[in-house]
């Protein structure tokens, strides 16, 4: 009588395909945790990229409009180190009628990055003078109080009518087509939260509140990753605001987490930008 052969492994068999099989799950597991590594460490570095770059756009595009030199008062109320209080230019509107007392009518269009505010917001009303001269042009620092709308720019067109103080006069000549800016008092500054990181913040003053609530612009900042340096017109760093022509900015930041570094340890990957902003009317 014929036998079928069985047939199966044997055990030596099983035990070589249990083991090759370990290695190759060995492997690919291996290369998923160090796709997942290189991930978050990509990850980390675009958004520390991001903050940095938003920090060196942020910062320039309002000290160009400082003048530290006005004869009314430097734009710069106080600096140092890691902090600098200042005033900074919120919105531009044009004067849509002849502007005498402490009333003017403006058109509505509106530039800049937000309307007026009265609780922060005072205004710069640039002056002729005497039409047929230059020398005496000038801005007028003035408190803003109420803003209203209506419909009082020639041809019934809308307006938004702005009340302040000091009054201004006839001799000031504040004439159609005359620019008003609106500025607000900020400090900027590095400061640190509940987890002791550091940030990159800014504040708001308030004329019946004083200073508001510091709010993040970028961050976290490595240990002493903000600083300040002032310089006058001849290149020499100066601590007069007064003097003030140019402005140099350092940010060193970090990433949020830490991540495998090239040498193999474990920490954050730390960048460093600097940038110099010169300041308009006094370079």
């Amino acid at each position: 009588m014929l036998t079928r052969p069985e047939r199966g492994f044997t055990l030596i068999e099983l035990l070589v395909a249990m083991v090759l099989l370990g290695i190759v799950s060995a492997s690919i597991y291996q290369l998923l945790v160090n796709n997942q590594r290189i991930y978050r460490q990509q990850i980390q570095r675009i958004e520390l990229n991001d903050n940095m770059r938003s920090a060196i756009a942020i910062l320039p595009g309002e000290f160009r409009e400082l003048n530290a030199s006005d004869v009314l008062g430097s734009d710069i109320i106080a600096m140092g180190d890691s902090a600098i209080t200042y005033k900074v230019m919120r919105n531009l509107y044009f004067v849509c009628a002849q502007g005498v007392g402490g009333q003017i009518e403006l058109d509505t269009g509106l530039i800049g990055l937000r309307g007026l505010d009265t609780d922060t917001d005072s205004l710069l009303i640039f002056a002729d003078s005497a039409s047929n001269k230059r020398t005496d042009d000038r801005w007028i620092h003035v408190n803003l109080s109420a803003v209203s709308t209506g419909n009082n720019c020639p041809g019934g067109k809308p307006s938004r009518r702005v009340t302040f103080a000091p009054s201004v006069v006839v001799s000031d000549s504040i004439m159609p087509g005359s620019p008003v800016r609106g500025f607000e008092i900020v400090e900027t500054r590095s400061y640190g939260d509940a987890s002791n990181n550091l940030w990159l913040g800014q504040r708001r003053w308030g004329k019946s509140g004083g200073w508001g609530t510091i709010q993040p612009i970028v961050g976290p900042l490595q240990s002493g990753g903000l600083r300040f340096q002032f310089f006058d017109r001849a290149g020499a760093i100066t601590a007069d605001r007064t003097q003030v022509a140019r402005i140099s900015i350092m940010v060193i930041g970090r990433t949020t987490q830490p991540v495998q570094l090239s040498v193999g340890s474990i920490g954050y990957v730390v960048d460093t930008m600097v940038t110099h902003v010169a300041l308009r009317n006094n370079r």
